[in-house]
């Protein structure tokens, strides 16, 4: 049947969504809350059951608690034996027991009157009732074989009398008294282990009958049944019933018909549980059951499930009355919605089918005012403006039919165009089917393919393509359609963000003659109706094929030049490191013998035009490495702040030497260990630097380089951009010169090339090396004001602790206040951020002034101010004189000063107390922040580490002999005669013996005599060269075979001395060997013999070289070099410096001042040893001894030998300031 009338289906749907939930719903509620009063009633009668179960328990425990604590007191004890023995001699009937039982009656009496037992019992060992407070029947009588031997009390005494236990009869008629209900409890009277007799005690029934009669809680049809098991088919109730009250002892229950007896059977079998069961009287209840192990009885406590579930079936009568009312409900209100809602409806759909028939003019009555009235309204003006509408509607299409015909007519024009332009295409245009048939093609097609229109239309696209892909087109078009395998190469213009033409793609068609053709092919897809349909253009492309291929052999031709160019430039590397070797090593080894001031200048300029040539060398080997892709960027951890250091560090004596400033400043914000090549930063940024020094030197105004490291950006994640500059006050340039300032072998100009030198190479270099470590290199510059390159470069943070950090710790001037006095455009900025991110609190003033007006109001406490003065005279006792004449000043007040000059002495010096001065050219940020520390006093200025004087005889070069006897005999490999004398030379310099072989199968066979205990070989020998030398040593596996292999070669390339290492060599040289890098491996390899232990011995402290010399200028040649400008500068400010300090300590000493004495004389002391004068350092330091002891009598006495040698040391630098050749002062001393 189908329901077609709204009505119909409103019914039904009520019925479903409404009734049968209500009903569903109000079941399921029923059930729930049948089953919680079910859980409800079992809790409640077991909750009732062990509450009884307790109370019996804790009764009869008592009662043997009470007999236990009347045997055991002394009366009892002695009354046992008194009566045991005057009843076994004398009977009941004696005088004599009458006594004894009249002393203790009284007594037992008055306990059983307290305690509410019926009767006390003592029984001697043999059975026999010697007393009893009651004298009944069972007085005198034994209970083995007397009348009682069967009671409860014959039975508690043999059990107690067995087991020395406490023990508790079960309740039952005793004849003795009147028949009444009684237990008996029993204990042993135990004197000193030994059994004399039992003492009973009788009990009522009645407590524990009004325990259990005692049906509070269980209603009207609640009871208690105990029961005890005579036997298996019976149970003996052994307590009043409801209906029964003299059941007790009387009455027995089957235990035959489980159905009836199931809860009793349970309780007698010691379980414990609850639930619906029938009693023995066949009634439904709900019971607890329980066992009593006392008395070994069971116990039910039950009720009947009438009365228990009362209120359920109180609850369904509801609930049924409320479903009722809710059915009632609902039926009415599904009446009121059918009259309200489903009839108006019914009206509105017969008015919506007359408006489909085409009556606009019929109306519903639009009754009522609810919304149903408001949609007969809103359907009727709907219908009016429908019938408006149509009649608009009716024009319309009249006038846009007219519009279509000319659209044709215009359309038909449009299609003439397209096809004319498709027709005069160069390319090949083709439309298909889905199965690939050709339906139409321009004339292209013959000139490319050599089908005429009529023959390519109706055959397969595939005749186009070359097997085997032929055979496999109309497959290839069939997958397409029905998986859109290979849709990227085919347009879809009705998908959204589809492309009107596919991927182009190279592909091969074939000629009507078999002749294949490289075409452009690209594919589109368009449906006429549900026709899917492809447009293929293919364009001719074996002129582009030709070019393409003309192009990729120019690029191979391109390439092996290129490598052949980088294996010339690599080759001609290591042959021109072959011969610089001869020149740089016997250099080494001429200035070690005795020349001339003159002669020496000229090994040394020599000596600085060979590493000249050498830097030409790596820049040409570094670009080849460049342009063959060969160089890579290591990623290990390294310091920013070290490697910027360093670079500056390598440079200070050329920017010394050419009169240059140079300035560094290193942002301390920068992350204390990135990811990188710290060998290739070097490299750049000494390029930079080195070529800003060059151009910023010989100029009218000072030149100024200043070199910064800074971060460029916020990190983004663990990538921290930074950013390099070094900026110069040089010639500049103009846009043109900048344009090809990175072209290789280019420079500004070729005046530049003339007066600076260079290759042209560096900045290229610099360039490549930044692109390679992923940043980008700028130049600004302007012509005479100096250039700016700035190095932006990517690193990778890594985390503190995740490397061994060996850096000292930060210095820490938390709550450190400072005032930064220096111009805008000095060292004042850096110094201020060094300050401040050390946790100083700093504020800056310009100048002198300032600095002044501001001194006179600072506050109360300790103050520091760092200068950045020039070299001239700092006004230190004119701030010291305003901040003391402060208004607020108070006697803890201090002002102390760190004051930055010009010059190379990095470390900070004490010039008196609280001022300490250092040097700002190349400044590093740990001495800046030492240095303040030193001055506030939370630091102590570092000893000067001044190298101690080596006095050593000439080193006499061992014979082969004494050579071989020391085990020190080295065994050379090399084939170049000139390397073959630069190494003998250098080793017989140093005091070694060698033998030369000029191959490694010489070096072989040599080595196998076991004579020699270092190999020197060369890498590239004819015959047998180092490499295979080394393995063919380490695989012999005996003899010698550990024998250490130094690797001396010319080629430099990156990892040549990693491959050494691999293949078994222990260290590796490069050519040209340097003297001390050949002296330092030899040393580190060879076994220290006697002659070298001697030779230390030999060297002298400086105490006792002193009594040779008065100032050894090579101790500050150690420190400075041999400049001899630079070694003038130094002994020049050590006179005026030291005649400052030697009036201080004079002053001090004589004012019995130890504290200043001791200052100077630690100060003097230092610079002292730093410039050679040893013998005047070590009077310094007896007075610094003296003063720390507050020894002034001492001080006084070293005073007049202090000012002696004191003379001495000024008369012998003025001589040496006097004469121009430092050298020449050897020979007077």
């Amino acid at each position: 049947m189908i329901l077609t009338s709204l009505t119909q289906r409103f019914a039904i749907w009520f019925t479903l969504v409404a009734l049968l939930p209500i009903a569903l719903v109000g079941y399921g509620l029923l059930h729930i809350f049948e089953g919680e009063i079910r859980k409800s009633a079992i809790q409640q009668v077991s909750s009732i059951a062990d509450k009884k179960v307790e109370q019996i328990d804790s009764y009869l425990r008592e009662r043997i608690l009470d007999a236990t604590f009347i045997q055991t007191s002394d009366t009892t004890r002695q009354a046992i034996d008194e009566f045991s023995q005057i009843f076994s001699q004398f009977g009941v009937d004696s005088e004599t027991y009458r006594a004894l039982d009249a002393r203790h009656q009284a007594h037992y009496e008055r306990y059983l009157e307290g305690t509410g037992y019926y009767d006390l019992f003592l029984i001697s060992p043999d059975g026999w009732i010697v007393f009893s407070v009651s004298h009944e029947s069972d007085f005198a009588t034994s209970l083995l074989t007397g009348p009682y031997r069967d009671s409860g009390l014959g039975q508690v005494f043999r059990q107690t009398k067995e087991t020395h236990q406490s023990s508790l009869s079960s309740f039952e008629y005793y004849p003795p008294s009147h028949g009444a209900i009684a237990a008996f409890v029993a204990v042993p009277i135990m004197i000193e282990g030994n059994f004399h007799g039992v003492l009973a005690l009788q009990i009522y029934s009645e407590h524990i009958f009004d325990v259990l009669t005692n049906n509070v809680g269980l209603g009207e049809s609640g009871e208690t049944v105990v029961t005890y098991m005579e036997n298996k088919h019976l149970a003996r109730v052994m307590a009043p019933l409801r209906e029964d009250p003299d059941a007790a002892l009387k009455r027995t229950i089957s235990l035959d018909e489980p159905q009836f007896s199931l809860a009793i059977r349970n309780s007698l079998s010691g379980e414990h549980g609850g639930g619906v069961v029938t009693d023995f009287h066949g009634n439904p209840v709900i019971a607890a059951w329980r066992y009593l192990p006392r008395v070994d009885w069971g116990m039910v406590v039950q009720i009947d499930t009438e009365e228990a579930f009362a209120s359920v079936m109180q609850m369904r009568v509801m609930g049924l009355v409320v479903l009722g009312l809710t059915f009632l409900m609902a039926i009415l209100g599904a009446l009121l919605f059918n009259r309200r809602v489903v009839t108006p409806l019914k009206n509105l759909n017969e008015c919506a089918q007359a408006i489909n028939a085409g009556n606009l003019q019929h109306h519903i009555p639009d009754e009522g005012w609810d919304e149903i009235g408001q949609l007969a309204s809103a359907f009727n003006m709907m219908t009016e403006r429908l019938d408006i509408s149509y009649r608009h509607l009716e024009a319309r299409v009249a006038e846009r039919t007219a519009r279509l015909e000319q659209l044709n007519a215009e359309l038909a024009i449009k299609e003439e165009e397209t096809r004319s332009v498709v027709e005069h295409m160069v390319d090949c245009v083709v439309t298909t089917d889905e199965r690939g048939v050709m339906l139409s093609v321009n004339p292209v097609m013959e000139k490319l393919f050599g089908y005429t229109v009529e023959e390519a239309i109706g055959q397969n696209v595939a005749v186009l393509v070359p097997k085997p892909d032929r055979d496999m087109h109309e497959y290839y078009m069939q997958r397409y359609c029905h998986t859109g395998y290979g849709q990227q190469y085919v347009g879809r213009p009705q998908q959204p963000g589809g492309h009107h033409v596919g991927l182009g793609r190279e592909v091969e068609g074939v000629h009507k003659d078999g002749t294949l053709l490289p075409v452009y092919l690209a594919v589109s897809e368009y449906f006429v109706g549900d026709k899917r349909h492809f447009t293929g253009i293919m364009r001719d492309m074996r002129e582009h094929v030709k070019i393409r291929q003309d192009l990729e052999q120019a690029r191979r031709d391109a390439e092996l030049a290129n490598q052949a160019k980088s294996a010339f430039l690599a080759a001609m590397s290591h042959e021109i490191r072959t011969p610089m070797n001869g020149v740089i090593g016997m250099i080494d080894v001429l200035s070690q013998t005795s020349l001339s001031s003159y002669q020496k200048e000229m090994t040394d300029l020599i000596r600085e035009s060979a590493f000249v040539l050498l830097e030409i060398i790596e820049d040409i080997l570094d670009f080849s490495k460049i342009e063959a892709g060969r160089l890579e960027i290591e990623q290990r951890p390294i310091s920013l702040e070290k490697v910027v250091e360093r670079a500056c560090g390598t440079l200070t004596h050329m920017a010394a030497s050419k009169e240059v400033e140079l300035i560094l400043f290193v942002d301390p914000a920068l992350p204390k260990s990135v990811a990188g090549d710290a060998l290739r930063l070097r490299q750049i940024l000494i390029n930079l630097i080195n070529n800003a020094i060059k151009f910023s030197s010989g100029m009218s105004r000072p030149g100024c380089v200043i070199v910064k490291a800074v971060p460029a950006d916020r990190a983004n994640g663990d990538v921290v951009t930074v950013l390099f500059q070094v900026i110069d006050n040089g010639i500049g340039m103009d846009d043109a010169t900048r344009e090809r300032l990175f072209t290789p072998f280019s420079q500004g100009d070729t005046s530049t090339t003339r007066r600076f030198g260079g290759t042209g190479l560096g900045l290229t270099i610099c360039r490549r090396l930044v692109e390679l470590m992923k940043g980008d290199i700028t130049v600004e510059s302007q012509p005479g004001k100096g250039s700016t390159f700035k190095a932006r470069i990517p690193f990778r943070m890594i985390q503190e602790g995740a490397v061994q950090q060996d850096e000292p710790d930060e210095v820490d001037l938390s709550g450190l206040s400072c005032i930064v006095m220096g111009s805008e455009d000095g060292l004042s900025p850096q110094l201020a951020t060094y300050l401040k991110y050390a946790g100083a609190a700093v504020e800056r003033i310009s100048g002198l002034s300032a600095t002044l007006e501001r001194i006179g109001q600072l506050p109360a406490g300790e103050w520091l101010l760092v200068a950045d003065a020039s070299d001239g005279e700092f006004p230190v006792d004119e701030l010291r004189a305003a901040f003391g004449d402060r208004p607020d000043a108070s006697a803890g007040d201090q002002l102390r000063f760190v004051i930055v000059r010009r010059g190379r002495r990095h470390r900070g010096r004490m010039e008196e107390e609280g001022v300490v001065t250092l040097d700002g050219n190349v400044l590093y940020r740990r001495v800046f922040l030492h240095a303040v520390a030193v001055a506030a006093g939370r630091a102590k200025l570092e000893e000067d580490q001044t190298a101690a004087v080596e006095v050593v005889s000439k080193v006499v070069p061992l014979s082969r002999e004494e050579a071989l006897q020391q085990g020190r005999l080295i065994l050379v490999a090399e084939d170049n005669e000139i390397n073959q004398k630069v190494i003998h030379q250098q080793l017989t310099l140093l005091g070694f013996a060698a033998d030369i072989v000029i191959n490694g199968r010489e070096a072989l066979q040599s080595w196998k005599n076991g004579e020699y205990a270092l190999i020197l070989t060369d890498l590239h020998m004819p015959e047998m060269d180092g490499y295979q030398l080394t393995q063919s040593i380490r695989s012999e596996k005996t003899g010698h075979y550990q024998i250490p292999i130094i690797a001396l070669t010319a080629n430099a390339l990156k990892g040549e001395a990693e491959k050494c290492r691999a293949l078994g060599m222990d260290d590796y040289l490069s050519k040209p060997v340097q003297l001390e890098q050949l002296k330092s491996v030899l040393e580190k390899w060879l076994p220290r013999s006697k002659q070298t232990e001697q030779q230390e011995e030999r060297i002298l402290p400086p105490s006792a070289a002193t009594g040779k010399v008065v100032v050894d200028i090579n101790v500050l040649k150690s420190l400075v070099g041999s400049d001899q400008a630079v070694i003038n500068e130094f002994l020049q400010d050590f006179l005026h410096d030291t005649r400052k300090i030697a009036e201080q300590l004079h002053s001090a000493i004589t004012g019995g001042q130890a504290d200043k004495a001791k200052f100077a004389a630690h100060k003097l002391k230092s610079s002292a040893r730093s410039v050679g004068a040893l013998a005047l350092g070590e009077w310094c330091a007896q007075m610094e001894t003296a003063a720390k002891e507050g020894d002034v009598e001492k001080l006084v006495e070293l005073l007049p030998g202090f000012e002696q040698e004191l003379a001495q040391v000024e008369s012998y630098i003025k001589k040496v300031l006097a004469q121009p050749d430092v050298e020449a002062q050897k020979d007077e001393i």
